[in-house]
C-alpha cells in the first residue's frame, strides 16, 4: 500500500514539473515592448471645435497587434473604452471649453499600456445673448476711490480700492451716502478684489501675492493668505472663493486653506475672453468687468460658458467730468432689494441699473 502511495506522489511531482507557471511581465520587459510600439494617431477635426462635434481619431500600429482596446479620457474624466473593431468617436458634448489635452490609451491585456496626447481648444456651444442697460438711479461715488472690488452685505455696500499708498476698504451707507467705517491698507500693497462670506471680508491684492481677511463687523484684520497669480477680481457661490487673475482663469478656492478646488476657463463661440477683472455671483452666474472695456460678461459658474456681454456705454457722460476718470470697474448685485449696482475707478457715481435687451457690441 505505502509503494502504492509513494509512486503516486511521484508521478503527480513528475506532472507538475512540466507545468510552466505564467509570470507577469517585469517593469524592464514592458518598457522594451513599449518601445518596440509604433503608434500613430489622427483626428478629423482641427484643433480647434465647437463643443458637442464629435472627434474621430484614426491611428496605425507598427512592429505589433492592434490594441485590445482604447480609452479615452479628457483630463480627469474617462469617456469610454473601445474595442479594437470600432471606430474611437469621442464626443465632446460633456466637455468644458478651453485650451485641453485628450488621451487615448491604448492596451494589450492586462499588462501592457502606451497612451498618445492630442491638444484641443474648445469653443463654447452658445450664443450669447446682447444688452445694454437702463439707469434706475445713481448715487455719489468718491472720486479718489480706485474700485477693485464691490459687494453688498446685510444692507451694506462694502468697497474694496487700489493704488499703492491709496489702497483701503470701505463701508458705506449707500442709500444715506455715508462712509460708516473704513481702514488703509500697507503703502507698499495695492488693493484688489472684495467679497464677504461667513461675515468674514476676504481682499486680494495685485502682485504681492497676499490677501487679507477682516471680521466682517469691526473690519479687524484676522489673518493672511496667499496664492500663486496675480489678484485681480473676487466674489464667492456661498462655500467657495472666486477670484480672476486678468486672463480667461476663473480659480475656486476653499475658504479654510485658501486653496484651489476648481478651474474654469472662461470661453465664448469664439474664443477666450481675457482680462477679466471685478466678479459678482448671481444666481449660478458670474459677472465680470472686462479690463480696459466699457462690458461687462456674464458665464456660467458650473462651465465657463458666456452666456451674456453688456454693454454699458455712455452710462457716464465723460464731457461732463472734470476730475480724473479710469475704466468701468466694480460690480454689487443688492439680494435684500433685488439692484444691481455698478461703477468705476475715480467715477463720480454708483449706478443702478436695469439690463435690455441690444443688438450691437460696437466696443467689443
Amino acid at each position: 500500500m505505502k509503494n502504492i502511495i509513494f509512486a503516486i506522489i511521484i508521478a503527480a511531482t513528475a506532472c507538475n514539473s512540466n507545468i510552466k507557471t505564467s509570470q507577469p511581465d517585469t517593469k524592464a520587459e514592458r518598457q522594451k515592448k513599449k518601445q518596440n510600439i509604433e503608434i500613430k494617431v489622427t483626428a478629423d477635426k482641427k484643433k480647434t471645435i465647437t463643443i458637442d462635434e464629435d472627434v474621430v481619431f484614426k491611428y496605425k500600429i507598427k512592429k505589433t497587434s492592434n490594441p485590445d482596446s482604447t480609452k479615452v479620457s479628457v483630463g480627469f474624466l474617462s469617456y469610454k473604452t473601445f474595442k479594437n473593431d470600432e471606430a474611437i468617436i469621442w464626443n465632446s458634448g460633456d466637455s468644458n471649453p478651453g485650451k485641453t489635452k485628450i488621451n487615448l490609451t491604448f492596451y494589450w491585456g492586462d499588462t501592457l499600456a502606451l497612451s498618445k496626447t492630442m491638444n484641443f481648444e474648445l469653443l463654447s456651444d452658445i450664443q450669447p445673448q446682447k444688452l445694454s442697460f437702463k439707469v434706475l438711479n445713481k448715487w455719489a461715488h468718491n472720486v479718489k476711490a480706485y474700485t477693485q472690488g464691490l459687494e453688498f452685505s446685510d444692507g451694506f455696500l462694502y468697497e474694496g480700492t487700489g493704488n499703492y499708498g491709496e489702497s483701503m476698504l470701505y463701508k458705506i451707507d449707500l442709500d444715506n451716502n455715508e462712509i460708516v467705517q473704513s481702514i488703509n491698507l500697507s503703502k507698499e500693497l495695492f488693493g484688489e478684489g472684495i467679497t464677504i462670506i461667513n461675515d468674514k471680508i476676504y481682499q486680494l491684492t495685485w502682485r504681492s501675492n497676499i490677501g487679507y481677511v477682516y471680521e466682517k463687523e469691526s473690519l479687524k484684520k484676522l489673518y493672511d493668505f496667499n496664492y500663486p497669480t496675480e489678484g485681480w477680481g473676487l466674489t464667492n457661490n456661498g462655500s467657495e472663493l472666486i477670484m480672476s487673475d486678468g486672463s480667461e482663469h476663473i480659480y475656486f478656492l476653499d475658504t479654510e486653506f485658501i486653496q484651489e478646488t476648481k478651474k474654469l476657463q472662461v470661453y465664448d463661440n469664439n474664443g477666450p475672453v481675457k482680462h477679466l477683472n471685478e466678479l459678482e455671483y448671481i444666481n449660478g452666474v458670474i459677472y465680470a468687468n472686462i479690463y480696459g472695456s466699457e462690458s461687462i460678461v456674464a458665464f456660467d459658474a458650473e462651465s465657463g460658458k458666456v452666456l451674456k456681454y453688456i454693454n454699458l456705454s455712455g452710462m457716464l457722460d465723460k464731457s461732463k467730468v472734470k476730475t480724473p476718470i479710469d475704466v468701468l470697474n466694480g460690480i454689487a448685485f443688492d439680494k435684500q432689494k433685488n439692484r444691481l449696482i455698478v461703477t468705476g475707478k475715480w467715477w463720480p457715481y454708483f449706478y443702478e441699473i436695469e439690463l435690455v435687451a441690444s443688438t450691437s457690441l460696437s466696443n467689443l
